[in-house]
């Protein structure tokens, strides 16, 4: 086990030195001076919030840790139990003294001294979410994330049949990317064959998941669960209507453009339609190797020298991350799919997990998450727990900005005579392919939510109109019955609702990053470093603008970005 996770004896400065995150009596003194002791001068109002900050900081590490020891092995019934006892005992005493903690703060005239001057945004967003916190909420969360976790090890447990032999569903989605034809088609057919099996289950479970999230927003008292989630998830500055702009723009700019490379694609794969197992391969712009000759450690080196041409700081941080054995992206039997990035704040360190099997996209993918550690990084060095971190939009800024500014040195990953460019050229096609169908999921939730489809066949029927819309070029011919439960193909729906757009909003800002850095790279990567230093300082369109970016849905903007990218992939055809 990795020594960061099985790290104890924290040194506490407003804490009991023998104060431990996992004693449910521990927790409960601490929280009853909280409530009982509230500032009453300048001096006792810092120590007040300096504990709840420890507090915070000490039951968020030991939840994430034991988050992350269930995903490195999702059989592992010791971390079930305790993650589990976590929720019942300590996570459900800090929801339910939610509300009671937030006004001491918010009616606390010594709140000024509590922490430095944010200029009201505390205070701002605390307002907000103090609506919904209510007694009886924690309970239906605390059933949610068990609901969550059964998602996550069907995910890492689910075996598909491919080409006869029994093979973990996460390597069979690695094959989606294979240059053959008949191995993607194979793959496609074998991955969506074990969603069908599985079909009612996974329907059930979703709409346990929906049932669970409508209660929660009727128990806060919101009009809806959009109006609940986006609160919970910190969406201050924009709103469901914003979306609806985002997606529309997508529509209308980004759909004719991939349409029409779509049919570049096809002359390049030779066949009279585009089918759902071809939609991410273009021959033409295929590398010849895989990255590191998809060899594992070899992604491993060749990102450390990435990052390190970037910024020599990236590189020395990355280092260090592999010297604490905080990067952890080797395959393994009863690891989850997938890859994440996590900020242990008492650790002070990020911790990034990953389950790669060296395909294309797992380069892109440990820029992206190093991304993340560098944000997760910069946000720790923050005092105040509340302005560490921000929407999850920023976020994925530095990630998928990280993988923008990598562009000039990807001969690293693949060194090989013009695979470089064809890689980069591909990564672009992927990106535009993303925005529709980013924007197709988000409607997809919002309608779900909004009109509380219940019934799974009023999903699916929606799924189909909005894949019609968004992706017309796909042929879905003799196997609608998959296209229909296209939903299921990314978690988020099941784990992370509404946690989709985010990455389309983040892309906006990546790719004028990566356009910015094109005429001037040193001040890009500044402007980069700069953003991600503030953490939650700052309201979301503030963070775009500190890094340079803009912060802009309309659909002129949204179509020069698709051009940007349309012109990069023209000039590798």
């Amino acid at each position: 086990m990795n020594s960061l996770l099985t790290k104890t004896g924290n040194t506490y400065i407003n804490l009991p030195v023998s104060f431990d995150p996992e004693d449910k009596q521990s927790v409960s003194e601490i929280i009853r001076r909280l409530k009982e002791n509230p500032p009453r001068d300048f001096e006792s109002a810092a120590i007040w919030f300096a504990t709840f900050v420890e507090l915070s900081d000490a039951t968020n590490e030991l939840q994430t840790k034991l988050d992350l020891m269930f995903s490195l092995d999702t059989q592992d019934v010791r971390t079930l139990d305790r993650l589990q006892q976590f929720e019942s005992r300590i996570l459900s005493q800090l929801m339910e003294s939610r509300a009671e903690l937030m006004d001491i703060y918010l009616n606390s005239p010594w709140r000024g001294s509590m922490h430095a001057d944010d200029l009201g945004k505390v205070k701002k967003e605390i307002v907000a979410r103090r609506k919904y916190a209510v007694r009886g909420l924690g309970a239906l969360q605390i059933e949610e994330n068990q609901l969550v976790r059964e998602f996550k090890t069907f995910s890492s447990t689910a075996m598909c049949t491919y080409f006869g032999r029994p093979t973990p569903i996460g390597i069979v989605i690695g094959k989606l990317n294979d240059p053959r034809p008949e191995i993607r088609r194979e793959a496609f057919s074998s991955h969506w064959r074990k969603i069908r099996e599985s079909k009612e289950w996974l329907e059930d479970l979703f709409t346990r998941l929906l049932k669970n999230r409508i209660e929660q927003a009727k128990t806060a008292g919101a009009s809806s669960y959009v109006e609940f989630c986006f609160t919970e998830l910190g969406r201050f500055d924009y709103t469901p209507e914003d979306c609806s702009v985002l997606r529309l723009s997508i529509e209308k700019a980004i759909t004719p453009i991939v349409s029409n490379l779509q049919s570049r694609q096809l002359l390049s794969l030779g066949t009279p339609t585009l089918r759902p197992w071809d939609a991410a391969v273009w021959p033409r712009l295929t590398p010849a190797e895989f990255p590191g000759q998809g060899d594992v450690s070899a992604i491993l080196d060749a990102g450390g020298r990435i990052v390190s041409r970037i910024h020599s700081g990236f590189g020395q941080y990355y280092e260090t991350l592999l010297s604490r054995g905080c990067i952890d992206v080797h395959p393994r039997n009863l690891k989850a799919p997938g890859a994440f990035c996590v900020a242990l704040p008492e650790s002070k360190s990020p911790f990034i997990f990953g389950n790669f099997a060296g395909h294309f996209r797992d380069a892109f993918t440990l820029l992206h998450e190093f991304g993340h550690a560098l944000h997760g990084s910069a946000s720790l060095q923050i005092k105040n727990t509340l302005l560490r971190h921000p929407g999850l939009e920023f976020c994925e800024v530095a990630s998928m900005g990280l993988e923008f500014l990598a562009q000039p040195f990807l001969n690293e990953f693949w060194p090989r005579s013009g695979d470089a460019g064809k890689a980069w050229a591909l990564h672009c096609f992927n990106a535009l392919q993303f925005w529709p169908f980013m924007a197709m999921l988000d409607e997809w939730q919002h309608v779900v939510y909004r009109e509380e489809l219940i019934n799974p066949c009023d999903r699916s029927q929606l799924w189909r109109e909005l894949s019609a819309r968004y992706r017309p070029g796909i042929d879905w011919s003799e196997c609608e019955d998959f296209e229909e439960l296209g939903w299921i193909s990314r978690p988020h729906p099941f784990t992370s609702p509404f946690y989709y757009i985010d990455y389309g909003i983040a892309q906006l800002g990546a790719v004028e990053l990566w356009a910015e850095s094109r005429r001037d790279y040193t001040r890009a990567v500044e402007n980069y470093i700069g953003g991600l230093s503030l953490g939650a300082q700052r309201s979301l369109p503030e963070l775009f603008r500190a890094t340079g970016l803009r912060f802009d849905f309309s659909q002129p903007w949204v179509s020069y970005l698709g051009a940007v990218l349309a012109d990069e992939i023209e000039s590798q055809i």
